[in-house]
């Protein structure tokens, strides 16, 4: 009977003993889609005002960093394919899970622990201050995980179908652009409904969700040429290859 084999790091194109440049994008893509999905579930709390020309969009912090983690997983799908993308998806999901856990933990531990309570120059005051915003906090963090669930899912599926589609044609640039377009709508208007709902009066709701999507598609039109630039250079290829 033939022994099972194990993956190793080298099977994975990944040599254990040194530094190469697919690997290094992999995990750079990584953790550049774990820190802006976590930057984006904390900042997402505070909204600005985006005066472009003759409009002002109502937009939340966090929204460029959110946009951020689709530009990690096309690189990822582009260059690894689908199964990989999910996982960075799957496991972005259940870091949510995890911030929702500590954020809890850190406002109310002294609350449930008797064996735990504030030290130094923490005053109630600033107890009342750093719950209220971070219970803000919360709310978003949960409407993240919602639409993120969702999106992020959509996006990799959209992406592969228009891959496997249009094989063996220069349309990296359609694929990497619609995919992340129809899902960032998608995220848009489920993370603020769910977000702000009862919060914010509905026109607002719905000056969040232009403006969101606004800034999305903007980062999304944008970052196409990183797109091409870190598969080009996790595949070895001319950093001014734009075909594929």
């Amino acid at each position: 009977m033939q022994e099972p084999t194990s993956t190793t790091a080298t099977d994975m194109g990944m040599p254990p003993d040194r530094v190469t440049r697919r690997a290094f994008v992999l995990f750079f893509c990584t953790g550049l889609f774990m820190v802006s999905l976590v930057l984006a579930a904390i900042t997402a709390v505070k909204i600005q005002a985006f005066n472009l020309g003759p409009i002002t969009v109502l937009v939340p912090a966090g929204t460029i960093a959110f946009g951020l983690t689709y530009l990690a997983t096309d690189v990822i799908s582009e260059v690894w394919g689908r199964g990989y993308a999910l996982c960075v998806v799957i496991s972005g999901v259940l870091m949510r899970f995890i911030i929702l856990f500590l954020l809890l933990y850190a406002m109310h531990a002294e609350d449930v622990f008797p064996f735990i309570s504030t030290a130094g120059n923490w005053t109630d005051a600033q107890q009342t201050a750093f719950v209220e915003v971070f219970s803000s906090g919360n709310r978003t963090n949960f409407a993240g995980m919602v639409a993120f669930g969702i999106s992020a899912l959509a996006d990799v599926l959209i992406f592969h179908h228009l891959r496997q589609k249009h094989a063996g044609k220069n349309r990296l640039w359609l694929r990497n652009n619609v995919s992340t377009m129809v899902s960032q709508t998608f995220n848009s208007a489920i993370f603020i409904s769910v977000a702000f709902a009862g919060v914010q009066t509905w026109s607002v709701i719905g000056s969040l969700i232009l403006g969101q999507v606004v800034v999305k598609l903007l980062v999304a039109a944008f970052d196409t040429p990183v797109v091409y630039l870190l598969r080009n250079i996790a595949e070895g290829r001319k950093l001014t290859d734009f075909s594929g």
